[in-house]
């Protein structure tokens, strides 16, 4: 029998209780970690039961060498191993994907050369595009920018009507869901980040 999962969406940089419980997600809360905590303009989080399961942020704490307008990372996402392949990824990358676009920015997703599922995804989907391959400063480790082909920076590069933002109170696809059985076996997807037990 599948969880019923849960989400919920967060505007404000976590704190205090909040964070530490975010934190226990990820296999190791550095500094930048934190910094991109800090930096926060979107969280959605899965629930399973009242137990956090998933995250996803949004952030402008940028490192990465792009050179797009505003951009917007869509970074640190993380999902207990025993919750992977339930779908949970990607309605996480839909509604970070939206807010950033809603916000005028120019969504961003940095992955590890090395993370095959990632790189996997990305080549394959149509709202992607690889901007460059660099060297991770923190990491010294190959990494790659990838783009959203909706943003208007991309589609104003590419000599393609800029789309108009959405307003900032735009209802994320398909909404906040509550109670929402998951019906149906998802692939791998973005940002295959190690995670531990929340």
């Amino acid at each position: 029998m599948l969880p019923n999962i849960e989400y919920s969406l967060s505007y404000s940089v976590p704190t205090g209780t909040e964070r530490d419980a975010l934190s226990a997600l990820t296999l190791n809360p550095d500094a930048r970690w934190h910094d991109r905590m800090d930096h926060a303009q979107f969280i959605v989080t899965a629930l399973h039961e009242g137990t956090r399961v998933g995250m996803g942020i949004v952030h402008t704490a940028v490192t990465a060498p792009t050179q797009v307008d505003k951009p917007l990372e869509l970074g640190a996402m993380f999902v207990h191993p025993a919750y992977r392949r339930l779908g949970i990824r990607q309605h996480m990358a839909s509604s970070r994907l939206t807010y950033a676009l809603s916000m005028g920015g120019t969504p961003i997703t940095v992955i590890d050369n090395r993370n095959e599922a990632s790189w996997s995804y990305y080549e394959r989907s149509e709202k992607w595009t690889r901007e460059l391959e660099y060297t991770g400063w923190f990491t010294g480790l190959p990494m790659s920018i990838w783009v959203s082909t909706e943003s208007s920076w991309y589609r104003t590069s590419q000599g393609l009507h800029p789309l108009v933002p959405a307003q900032p109170n735009t209802v994320l696809p398909p909404g906040p869901m509550t109670n929402q059985r998951l019906g149906h076996q998802a692939l791998a997807g973005p940002d295959q980040d190690s995670s531990v037990p929340a």
